[in-house]
């Protein structure tokens, strides 16, 4: 464990640089790209939450008319 490479440091202007230089080497969508995944979350999450909701609702009511609380 003693022969361990510790880590170089760098300074803050040297850590920007990298950062940038990443930063160009990333694919970004395109405007229309991030919009259409956007619309889809949107639509999706509406999807699972009415699935959800009929879910419980069903559950809710079996529950109740199996235990006569309702």
């Amino acid at each position: 464990m003693a022969d361990k490479e510790k880590k170089q440091r760098i300074g803050p202007i040297t850590f920007a640089r990298q950062v940038r230089t990443e930063g160009s080497k990333v694919t970004w969508t395109s405007r229309q790209e991030t919009i259409a995944a956007t619309i889809m979350v949107v639509i999706m999450s509406i999807i699972v939450a009415l699935f959800l909701f009929a879910t419980d609702l069903v559950i809710g009511t079996v529950v109740r008319w199996i235990t006569g609380l309702g």
